[in-house]
């Protein structure tokens, strides 16, 4: 790379760029304004600026650019690629001529300028490397894969999305040996607050990497328990071309990766416009990226999507396959995975043959799943054959694969929302805005998302009272304040299985209005967070019980702080169309009794909330709660329309 950005860059500072290239060239380029072409902008990655309306290039890797300035002069590029393009071959360096290094800019210089029937035309370097590197590719179908969010990276919670390349030597009928597309960050860090920030904030390079796609079914079904879907696109000849032409020539290119916007996401909608011009779909995201948003803008596109395939991750298997089991065959299933017994003890060979080949398939499935979390010995290698065995002489048939979910992820509701409220705080009606940058709560219409899963971020809502008493501190009239601003409202809620004893959490972390000592409602600051086991009970209700914790910081409060603790017990309902949640929440802060006989400190909560699905996009949401604080008790209640968009 480095040598030939050393010879590309000698064509560059050439004093006339007229003097290799010929001038009927130049004057083209110039007449047609190649150098404003989309397309020529899209392969210099010159994209949108957050918060703006100029482009600039992202491309962050010495070398790329052959002019000084090409990341913010096209024209200057341009010229100096066609000076590159037109210098000698050197046959040490056949492979290092900027026709070799950029096959996706030649190939749009040479379909709009002709390039051939120029006097005289540009050298033809065999470029050895990059063709080698094509036929072992050798692309007939390119997938748009997006793999489920997850809950355990920062970098992940809202899903990722990669393309497979599928060969046309049979990859298509076996996909696991087909080669996947990447783009991530570069960093030998993997979570931790440090990771989480410097994420946010494009602390860490984003590299493209070409890696067999099986190395990501592993990482994601298996490690991660993720389920992936796999959209197939109807890109022609012409468009694999373009895209695996560019994929060359991001080779060690870096970009500034950033967790909410250029992120692996936007990076690939980016090789989806190279690879089809007419496709339109970088524009429509200038602040934060989305991967299920990344996923419904392609779906949008007319005639791009050819069909999808469910790939379940080892947990949904396995639950699948627990489901059908009763409580002393789960017994069997793990003492068979962990060794207690073999696979021709009396409790597994007594049973009959459809039984016993189901339990011997989830007890693998079960293993399999152990060796990826704990550390199961090295005999569990034998256990497995062992269990693969015993399955191969019971005849009866394979277990079914887990039903494919109603809704694909990008058929849930998008994840913007806005929403129009009213309600009553202390006796007094109100009117609010309420605004969530993204993604999804707990609440909201569950088609096509995690089960159990909540990550609301940047929600906020402002509110216009009718009248105001005077201890709210506003004079009546006077009532427009700001309700809630979180940063972040994360939660995750797993019911505890008998084979895995998962615990469920939230944090929360942001601005809300609480009490103050003297009893009014003042914005404060906030960070709470609880965690504890949840049991599903059948019939769609979940029970979930935690320890509570929650700091608050403001300068109406004694200290400048408020630190509290508790517990909280919450029983969830689920169905397509009504989410519910009952809340009871009681905290003792350490300012207990700190203004005199009064028991400041305790602090509780009870509240019923009901999301109530009407389309994909519309959802009412009700909220009654009744709380203590600072002994002053307080009525809620507010009816919300919610529009995601």
């Amino acid at each position: 790379m480095l040598a030939a950005a050393v010879l590309i860059l000698a064509a560059v500072e050439a004093p006339v760029f007229g003097a290799t290239v010929p001038q009927t060239v130049l004057d083209a380029a110039e007449e047609e304004d190649l150098a404003t072409d989309r397309h020529w902008l899209n392969l210099l990655r010159y994209e949108p600026r957050a918060f703006g309306f100029s482009r600039r290039g992202a491309v962050v890797t010495e070398g790329f650019y052959l002019a000084p300035d090409g990341d913010r002069d096209p024209r200057a590029e341009l010229e100096a690629t066609l000076a590159a393009l037109y210098l000698p071959v050197e046959e040490a360096t056949d492979d290092e001529h900027a026709a070799c290094r950029f096959p996706a800019r030649r190939r749009f210089l040479d379909e709009r300028l002709d390039l051939e029937r120029s006097e005289p035309p540009p050298p033809r370097p065999a470029c050895d490397a990059f063709e080698a590197w094509r036929e072992r590719i050798d692309t007939e179908q390119v997938v748009l894969i997006f793999a489920d969010a997850y809950m355990g990276n920062p970098a992940s919670m809202f899903g990722h999305t990669l393309l497979r390349l599928d060969s046309a030597r049979g990859t298509r009928r076996m996909p696991l040996t087909s080669f996947a597309v990447n783009h991530a960050a570069y960093t030998e860090e993997d979570s931790g607050m440090i990771f989480a920030l410097r994420g946010v904030f494009g602390g860490y390079p984003g590299i493209y990497s070409v890696l067999p796609y099986y190395e990501k079914v592993n990482e994601y079904t298996h490690l991660e328990n993720r389920d992936l879907w796999e959209y197939e696109l109807d890109l022609d000849r012409e468009a694999i071309d373009r895209l695996l032409a560019h994929l060359w020539e991001m080779d060690e290119i870096g970009f500034p990766y950033y967790f909410f916007y250029q992120n692996c996401s936007y990076r690939l909608l980016s090789l989806l416009e190279i690879a089809d011009p007419e496709l339109d779909l970088i524009d429509r995201f200038n602040m934060w990226t989305i991967p299920t948003d990344t996923v419904r803008a392609v779906v949008g596109q007319d005639g791009l999507l050819q069909g999808v395939r469910y790939r379940p991750s080892v947990m949904r298997t396995l639950d699948h396959a627990l489901q059908g089991l009763e409580r002393d065959e789960q017994d069997a299933v793990q003492a068979l995975a962990r060794g207690a017994v073999e696979p021709q003890s009396p409790e597994v060979t007594e049973r009959s043959d459809r039984r016993r080949a189901h339990i011997l398939e989830a007890a693998y499935l079960y293993l399999d799943l152990l060796a990826q979390i704990e550390s199961v010995g090295e005999e569990s290698r034998e256990r497995r054959h062992a269990l693969l065995i015993a399955r191969s002489r019971v005849e009866a048939e394979p277990l079914p694969d887990p039903p494919v979910p109603e809704s694909r992820p990008d058929q849930g509701h998008p994840t913007k929302r806005a929403g129009i409220a009213a309600g009553r705080q202390d006796g007094v009606g109100y009117a609010a805005l309420q605004w969530r940058a993204a993604y999804h709560d707990l609440l909201d219409p569950p088609d096509g998302y995690l089960r159990g899963a909540q990550i609301s971020f940047l929600e906020t809502e402002a509110r216009i009272y009718r009248d105001v008493p005077s201890r709210s501190g506003h004079a009546a009239g006077d009532g427009a304040e700001l309700e809630r601003l979180l940063l972040l409202d994360l939660r995750s809620l797993s019911p505890r299985g008998h084979l895995f004893r998962e615990l469920s959490w939230g944090t929360r972390i942001g601005a809300d209005r609480y009490r103050d000592p003297a009893g009014e409602r003042a914005l404060m600051a906030g960070v709470s967070g609880h965690i504890g086991p949840a049991w599903g009970i059948g019939g769609g209700v979940v029970l979930h019980a935690a320890i509570d914790g929650e700091l608050r910081g403001s300068g109406r409060l004694d200290d400048n702080y408020r630190a509290g603790a508790g517990a909280r017990i919450e029983a969830h309902y689920a169905s397509r169309p009504v989410r519910l949640r009952i809340t009871a929440r009681g905290l003792r802060f350490h300012d207990d009794n700190a203004a005199g006989d009064d028991d400041h400190g305790d602090a509780w909560r009870i509240a019923a909330e009901a999301g109530v699905r009407i389309t994909t996009r519309t959802a009412l949401r009700f909220v009654v709660e009744r709380e203590e604080d600072y002994t002053v008790r307080t009525t809620h209640g507010q009816a919300a329309l919610h529009r995601y968009f």
